[in-house]
């Protein structure tokens, strides 16, 4: 099965990285933006990067000033005949001030199918936290983690990461993030045959994303 084979072989960047596919912070109520974002695994001695790339485009819109829903296409996964597309909700559990950090809270759900069969789709459920602090007007520093369940086979992926996110223009801003995708998981082997992992675990990941408020 297509999708079958492809996510066990990509795994490490379907599941566990994610770009700007949900927001640092929630967006006020009523405001909507639309980013896409390029990254994935830095492979030393590659060229010309060193990065495998790793497409998404989407949207996120706030429903309230706490809660903010966000969707994404997983534009690569087209190249392989594959729908792929994710969509959730991010909610604030804690305000930020000063240096105490804004607490962001979120879920989705990641699915990905060839249209097969229905063995063939693959559905992942996915947690994040993310701490932000407000380093100037509209700077923000973030760190947090992403947790990725898989049913089959039955297995669990933690990449915690950090970023930052820094505006251009009034409506334009970048993120920038650095991530240990899967650090809990033995990659010494497979895909990328170790040179990405840290430790013996895990990949090192490099995301770049354009975020736009409409």
């Amino acid at each position: 099965m297509v999708v079958s084979g492809l996510l066990c072989n990509l795994a490490i960047v379907i599941i566990a990285g994610c770009g700007a596919g949900m927001p640092v912070r929630v967006l006020p109520k009523g405001g909507t933006t639309v980013s896409a974002s390029v990254g994935g695994p830095i492979v030393s001695g590659k060229s010309p990067t060193g990065i495998i790339p790793y497409l998404t485009a989407g949207t996120a819109h706030g429903v309230t000033n706490d809660v903010t829903v966000h969707a994404n296409a997983h534009l690569l996964m087209s190249a392989f005949a594959v729908l792929g597309v994710d969509a959730g909700l991010s909610g604030r559990a804690l305000k930020g001030d000063g240096w105490v950090p804004e607490i962001t809270i979120a879920g989705r759900a990641l699915l990905f199918t060839d249209f097969q069969s229905i063995g063939s789709t693959r559905l992942y459920p996915d947690l994040a936290a993310t701490l932000s602090w407000e380093l100037a007007t509209d700077v923000c520093a973030y760190a947090g983690s992403h947790v990725t369940f898989q049913w089959r086979p039955s297995a669990t992926f933690v990449s915690p990461m950090i970023g930052i996110q820094f505006p251009l223009s009034d409506k334009f801003s970048l993120q920038t993030e650095l991530i240990w995708q899967a650090s809990n998981v033995n990659t010494q082997s497979g895909i990328f045959e170790g040179a990405s992992t840290i430790g013996t675990t895990g990949s090192f990941g490099g995301f770049l994303a354009g975020v736009y408020t409409l």
